[in-house]
């Protein structure tokens, strides 16, 4: 990538705004996967105050934001740059919620944004997917819940040869409710691959559209090596959700519904054992100025 020679032209401040995401189908066993954006957001300001040296710390992504930072900022613009960070987020870290691919996005989409006016989205979400291998915050390096973050939608993506199979719009009058189980331990998420024929149909019930019956698949194929509990899974299948699933590697669940049964597949799930969040679709890109 060729960046600015001269500093004069560089922008000296840009701010992204990044959408969180949920799985359909876990990539982990093919290297195949599916997700879906969700409104829960990940906000980054990113200002070059000449005259001091220095990266701005104290995230929980420290490693891989200075990797991000590192990555696509000129060396001659960090020896006289400090780089100060503003990162807010509505996504909860840890729970399989893509807030490590939001803010990788986020971070990624600024540092572009302050180098080039003119955004490419590949390269962009390959600073994001690489900076997260070299972290180690992700298995794949997550190309599938990178481009939900970014671009929105549902969608179908090989993550080995980060390659976007297809993004579709999602309705809009359907809603997501996050389940966020406490005292639960994940287990070995290695093993997913044991079941990867049965993966692989999933991801093939996508291709076909059908993804609410793949993130049921996904679900049941998630909770049996992971977690063994598929009350809360039940429980909101037998509300009325369209689909739900472990989302990632978990523990949050999460459940597809129509907006007018939020209530009745809210209800179901026991409050005195975790968390809820409710977050709506989200079919926009994300935003960077």
């Amino acid at each position: 990538m060729e960046y600015l020679e001269n500093l004069s032209k560089l922008n000296l401040s840009a701010s992204a705004t990044m959408g969180g995401a949920i799985s359909i189908v876990n990539a982990i066993a093919t290297s195949r996967g599916s997700t879906l954006g969700i409104s829960l957001k990940v906000k980054v300001k990113i200002q070059l105050e000449p005259g001091h040296v220095g990266i701005s710390r104290n995230f929980v992504n420290d490693k891989l934001v200075n990797k991000i930072i590192r990555s696509v900022l000129p060396p001659s613009l960090l020896k006289t740059h400090f780089v100060s960070i503003k990162l807010s987020s509505e996504i909860p870290a840890g729970w399989g919620l893509k807030s490590s691919s939001a803010v990788s996005n986020a971070v990624s989409l600024v540092c572009h944004k302050i180098v080039n006016e003119k955004i490419y989205d590949k390269n962009v979400l390959n600073t994001a997917v690489n900076s997260s291998l070299w972290a180690k915050v992700s298995i794949t390096g997550a190309f599938d819940d990178a481009c939900a973050c970014y671009y929105g939608g549902l969608i179908i993506t090989n993550n080995q040869f980060r390659k976007l199979i297809r993004r579709d719009p999602v309705n809009e009058d359907l809603a997501v409710i996050i389940y966020l189980p406490t005292g639960v331990a994940r287990g070995e998420t290695r093993k997913l691959r044991i079941h990867r024929e049965l993966f692989n149909h999933a991801f093939k019930l996508t291709i076909k559209g059908d993804y609410w019956k793949a993130m049921n698949l996904n679900g049941v194929l998630t909770n049996s090596i992971l977690y063994n509990n598929y009350s809360p899974m039940i429980k909101a299948l037998e509300s009325g959700s369209l689909g739900v699933s472990y989302s990632g590697n978990g523990p949050a669940i999460a459940a597809v519904v129509h907006k007018d049964n939020l209530d009745k597949v809210r209800s179901s799930l026991d409050e005195k054992f975790g968390k809820i969040l409710i977050a709506k679709v989200n079919n926009t890109k994300a935003s960077v100025d």
